[in-house]
């Protein structure tokens, strides 16, 4: 065992042996992040965190500040020593993280402050994002703004006081300073505060409005907003820093697909088209990085989301549905084999991030140096080709960013893919020799949940098969990681180690994607967990008001719910979805009933602000009577419909289950099996399949008279078995 460190010499050794432990177990390749602080080639400092799966954790066990995870030994000694708790919320590939990590908490007289006047604690965010909600609404309501780091200083019971985001040295030990004189002279001012903040969180969160019905009016608040805040030059949603807002696009495309309004659409498209050429997507490696910091998507910053490339990998293939746009299909396409090639895992689970900083030949790290291509670099790569890429990729415009300039496209020209994508691939493959970004392998159920639904979705609309697999292969993996009969879902797993118990957003991610699942192939197990999961959201998550707590127990505040759908999906939206979709795809009384007390217990905050919960706005619209997707459920679930346009042609394939047939048509029409119009364009050479009764996978091909007008189709039908038939219906699907 190594001697106990310089600031740190009083740990029991039972400790002292635990962290030894840990340590020895990483491994000999194991390298610490705080590598300056090294002692003959070992760590300095070694604290609790190296105790913990977490890599965000994980990257702090070596600073000098003494942390502590979250919980309830932690809140002890800040009561038993008197302290308040200082509480630092980030995650694994944070730039602004790192930075405060080097600046204050790798600075031995920072640390000597925090362990002498607090009791440190690191949150992963992505660990726990219920904690996360709490400190960051304090710190949104306190500053007005946020962002991560997020700092908080809070009682011994966990009650926030004062938050911050980012500090640099300086203003950090000042900060220190003032809280611990007024912890000690003023601390009645301190309760008191925590207190009403505590109230304020509580009646954000858990007030309940009462029910209101989802109508036209909150659709048309929604859109309206949308409009005024759309950026009509480079799409998206903002004059300055750029969000793919990839919620906003989905229900911008729901709502095209269920109005036929061509300014949803064009506002959508007009965004994905500025996504797809900027900066912001990896032209090289494919994927997309966490936002702009310019308007027109140029400059990214550079961390890769796996919920990223889930959300837009979607976003694009609905678009190019709508659309047949080929840059759409191209751009799904190249983030779904970004994800398969770079975040995949050997049992087929999706990895967390990768990170904006990756380390110069020099060593040192710096924001997006693995995405950059200087002029030298660029001829390296491509020799005599190195001029064609640098017009067709803008490399010729002046950097950005230090580091070099970035690959993006002019979203208004045609672009010759045939000739760029070689390029591109030659430049990938040169690109791996350099120090890839970290990746955090953390394997979390809720965004694995969000991929395998991309996947299955890209897989059935492009009839690529491999993504379809490979989604079934990560549901499996999650199934077998994370699944503990008669203990439910956990949230993560890393290096075998699970962690955390599962979260409802968890439980609802992985089950929409057991429902893709299902639509894509069929198979009945897919059915069967999406329902199982449903059934543990109520269990663990319902309250007597039917909403959904984000955790099963209690955060230091009460109970934690969702605030609002954000870059990813809220839990009770994603859950609304989930039980919409499994009330069209079951004649069971409680899939409906479930669906609708949630819908009820949420419609009051979707009313009051649409714009705050489109997830849930567009999962209201598909329990209002129908999906409005390309691939949908039949009959409760007895067919599923999948339709694909390529032009002026359309192929419609009903997959009819065993024992079940399609038998005449609606009311009013001939007596033929299936019936099918078109408004927007008309129908000719419909090639029909042959029989009264049809049964087994049953395909309709047809043309419409426009390569590209979007027209909507009214497919009428009727499906029975030998005992029974489902009243007469019509499906409208707009292509």
């Amino acid at each position: 065992m190594t001697q106990p460190d310089p600031l740190h010499p009083d740990r029991d050794a039972a400790l002292w042996q635990a962290l030894e432990a840990a340590l020895a177990g990483a491994g000999p390749d194991y390298v610490p992040r705080t590598r300056h602080l090294l002692s003959d080639g070992r760590p300095k400092y070694l604290n609790r965190l190296m105790l913990q799966p977490s890599p965000y954790l994980r990257q702090h066990a070596h600073n000098p500040v003494d942390w502590r995870p979250w919980g309830k030994e932690a809140l002890a000694e800040a009561k038993s020593r008197d302290v308040p708790l200082f509480i630092s919320v980030g995650y694994a590939t944070c730039h602004w993280c790192h930075v405060m990590e080097e600046g204050s908490f790798d600075d031995e007289e920072v640390a000597a402050v925090l362990n002498r006047d607090f009791v440190p604690i690191k949150i992963d965010r992505e660990e726990r994002p219920d904690l996360d909600q709490i400190f960051m609404l304090v710190t949104q309501i306190q500053t007005k703004h946020g962002g991560w780091p997020n700092s908080i200083w809070a009682t011994a019971e966990g009650r926030p006081f004062h938050s911050g985001t980012y500090f640099p040295k300086p203003q950090f030990l000042q900060t220190l300073a003032a809280i611990t004189d007024a912890w000690r002279t003023k601390r009645v001012d301190l309760i008191t505060l925590s207190e009403r903040l505590s109230v304020t969180i509580n009646q954000h969160l858990a007030d309940q409005k009462a029910a209101a019905p989802i109508d036209a009016a909150a659709h048309a608040q929604a859109l309206g907003w949308l409009r005024q805040a759309h950026n009509q030059t480079e799409g998206g949603f903002s004059q300055g820093t750029q969000f793919p807002q990839e919620g906003f696009i989905l229900y911008l495309l729901d709502q095209w697909r269920r109005t036929g309004g061509l300014e949803p659409l064009t506002v959508a498209a007009r965004t994905l088209h500025g996504i797809a050429a900027g900066g912001i997507h990896d032209h090289a490696g494919g994927g997309f990085h966490r936002y702009s910091v310019d308007v027109n998507w140029r400059t990214p910053h550079f961390e890769k989301m796996l919920y990223n490339q889930a959300r837009l990998g979607r976003a694009f293939i609905e678009g190019w549905e709508a659309l047949g746009d080929p840059a759409f299909e191209r751009a799904a396409r190249r983030c779904f084999e970004y994800v398969l090639r770079d975040m995949t895992a050997p049992d087929g689970a999706f990895y967390a991030a990768e990170d904006a900083d990756s380390a110069r030949p020099d060593g040192e790290m710096e924001e997006g140096w693995f995405y950059c291509w200087p002029a030298e670099t660029l001829k390296d790569a491509l020799g005599g080709d190195a001029e064609a890429a640098l017009g067709a990729l803008g490399l010729y415009k002046a950097a950005t960013i230090e580091a070099g300039p970035i690959a993006h496209l002019d979203p208004g020209q045609p672009q010759d893919w045939a000739a760029l994508d070689p390029l591109l691939e030659r430049m990938r493959i040169a690109r791996e020799v350099r120090p890839r970004p970290l990746r955090d392998d953390k394997i979390i159920a809720e965004w694995n949940g969000m991929m395998i639904h991309a996947l299955a979705i890209g897989g059935a609309a492009l009839e690529e098969p491999r993504y379809i697999d490979a989604a079934a292969r990560a549901a499996n993996a999650i199934w077998a990681a994370l699944w503990r009969e008669g203990e439910g879902l956990a949230r993560l797993h890393l290096a075998g180690r699970v962690s955390g118990a599962g979260l409802s957003p968890d439980y609802a991610q992985l089950g929409l994607g057991c429902v893709a699942l299902w639509d894509a192939t069929g198979d009945a197990r897919w059915l069967e967990r999406a329902e199982r999961l449903a059934d543990e959201l109520v269990t663990r998550f319902a309250d007597q008001d039917g909403r959904l707590r984000q955790a099963e127990a209690d955060g230091p505040l009460g109970p934690v719910y969702d605030d609002s759908d954000g870059a990813t999906p809220s839990g009770e939206s994603t859950a609304l979805e989930l039980f919409a979709l499994l009330a069209l795809r079951s004649d069971a009384p409680e899939a409906r009933t479930r669906a609708d007390r949630l819908l009820t217990a949420l419609s009051g905050r979707i009313v009051d602000q649409p714009i705050s919960r489109l997830d849930a706005l567009r999962a209201a619209a598909i329990r209002g009577g129908r999906e409005s997707d390309l691939r949908r459920a039949l009959s409760g679930g007895r067919a599923r419909l999948r339709v694909r346009r390529d032009g002026a042609a359309v192929r419609l394939v009903l997959s009819i289950a065993e024992g079940w047939h399609v038998t005449g048509g609606a009311a009013g029409e001939d007596r033929a099996p299936i019936g099918m119009t078109a408004e927007g364009a008309t129908l000719a050479d419909i090639k029909w399949p042959d029989g009264d009764e049809l049964s087994g996978e049953v395909e309709i091909v047809a043309t419409l008279s426009s390569d590209h007008a979007p027209s909507l189709l009214s497919l009428s039908y009727q499906i029975c078995s030998s005992e029974l038939c489902y009243a007469p219906e019509i499906a409208r699907i707009r292509v």
